[in-house]
């Protein structure tokens, strides 16, 4: 069964932008080490939602970044994993910009700054929605319709991850997010790597498929397999990469020979899907150019 948490965190913003919803896949590149920051954007009515998935390892780059798109409150902050590129800069932006529930795998970790993180958001009392079995669905109710965030739980064998755990053991503990919107749809799976994709697709492979994908683990070849893109079958991605450990060539590589747009924020910054309330979806990046792969091998 799917359990629907419903959120009507409604906020007055006179949207500088005629599309319903909008995607941001934010450019941290500039971060220590960069990692993953999504700002979606629902926009009916001329009331906004904000929903932010994760928020790299440098807060200042994040809370700029919603400044900049003239955010005051969020209505979800989703953590995909606990790794220190993905909330490293999250208690910063929690302490800035109220939000209405806070959602996570609940993966136990050692890190002395993880456990500060979750020791904050009790303190600020925000509600904690654990996404550590099954299927959970968050709706974002709106004026006219709503735009559901359906998050996929990791494999129930995180639940016994030991506090010491290794990246990869990590990557593969993300809990996935598919944004649903007017027949839009796009797919977040974290830092994922090969274990839980090839999990994903046999146990939950009705869920996957996706007009935009956020390429896992920052274009890495652990993120991005054939079986995978035939999985989810997008018809462009986005890959959040400082441009030094990711992407890799490999994988703008596979996904040129399937000749599927790749936008990369190192090289044409924050990348914007705009979803208008009529017609066809685009994707915008900041600046012109194309996807470079990094230039060191490796990264976490």
């Amino acid at each position: 069964m799917l359990a629907v948490l419903c959120l009507a965190a409604a906020l007055a913003l006179p949207p500088s932008d005629s599309a319903v919803l909008l995607v941001r896949v934010l450019d941290v590149s500039d971060a220590r080490i960069g990692g993953d920051a999504i700002l979606i954007t629902d926009s009916a009515g001329g009331r906004a939602r904000h929903v932010l998935i994760d928020a790299s390892d440098r807060g200042a780059t994040v809370i700029a970044h919603l400044r900049r798109f003239q955010v005051d409150t969020l209505a979800a902050v989703i953590l995909s994993h606990p790794h220190a590129d993905h909330y490293g800069g999250m208690a910063e932006v929690l302490e800035r910009f109220p939000a209405r529930s806070f959602v996570y795998g609940g993966t136990p970790r050692s890190a002395r700054t993880y456990r500060a993180l979750l020791a904050d958001i009790d303190r600020l009392g925000i509600p904690v929605v654990t996404a550590d079995t099954g299927v959970r669905r968050v709706v974002l109710v709106t004026a006219d319709d709503s735009i559901v965030l359906t998050i996929l739980a990791p494999p129930a064998t995180c639940e016994a991850l030991p506090v010491s755990a290794g990246g990869d053991e990590i990557n593969n503990c993300s809990i996935g997010v598919r944004l649903e919107r007017r027949g839009f749809t796009m797919l977040f799976p974290g830092d994922a790597e090969v274990a839980e994709l090839e999990w994903w697709i046999l146990t939950r492979r009705g869920l996957l498929a996706a007009d935009v994908l956020k390429a896992s683990h920052h274009g890495s070849t652990n993120g991005t397999t054939a079986e995978w893109l035939d999985a989810v079958h997008p018809r462009a991605v986005a890959i959040s990469a400082n441009g030094r450990q990711h992407p890799f060539a490999e994988v703008l590589a596979l996904l040129a020979t399937r000749a599927i747009p790749s936008y990369c924020t190192a090289d044409q910054g924050t990348i914007t899907i705009r979803v208008p309330r009529g017609g066809a979806w685009s994707v915008v990046p900041e600046r012109p150019g194309a996807c470079h792969a990094g230039t060191l091998r490796g990264g976490a």
